[in-house]
């Protein structure tokens, strides 16, 4: 799977699949439940599974809270999203601090809460690899657009 245009791709794919598969899909709750799911199959099968198979369930199990929006903003990051809805800094912790399968347990209760516009190729990418670095770049960028914000109400 090369990235972003598979990314948008995969995104489109979930916006076309029917009502039933996406609620099955939903259902899920752990990513490993996905590859019980037929419907995930069709789904992934175009972008590189089985050998993209990690990066396809991340990506697919956040989809599938059903809150993600996109934006044409790059600098719409999950992290600053987060931070702009007001998720506290301990439920950034939980996230970037658990092991699988609770990091994206715990990300996916973040989105359906936040309900995010965020740049969607930009979030998977993240997801593709979900190293160390892209753990810390969702602090990153969270705790930035924190102290952005605190500083412009401390300026008025």
């Amino acid at each position: 799977m090369e990235l972003p245009s598979d990314a948008k791709a995969l995104y489109e794919n979930w916006l076309q699949l029917d009502p039933g598969s996406k609620a099955k899909i939903r259902r899920a709750t752990q990513p490993d439940d996905l590859m019980d799911i037929p419907a995930f199959y069709l789904l992934v099968a175009p972008f590189g599974w089985p050998q993209q198979r990690y990066a396809l369930l991340r990506m697919v199990f956040c989809l599938s809270a059903g809150k993600i929006r996109p934006s044409e903003d790059k600098q719409q990051s999950i992290g600053r999203v987060f931070a702009d809805k007001g998720i506290s800094q301990p439920r950034i912790f939980q996230v970037i601090r658990a092991d699988y399968p609770n990091d994206m347990v715990q990300l996916r209760r973040l989105i359906i809460h936040a309900e995010p516009e965020v740049y969607w190729p930009g979030f998977a990418q993240q997801l593709y690899g979900w190293y160390k670095s892209d753990r810390r770049k969702l602090l990153e960028d969270f705790v930035i657009t924190t102290a952005h914000k605190t500083s412009r109400k401390d300026a008025k």
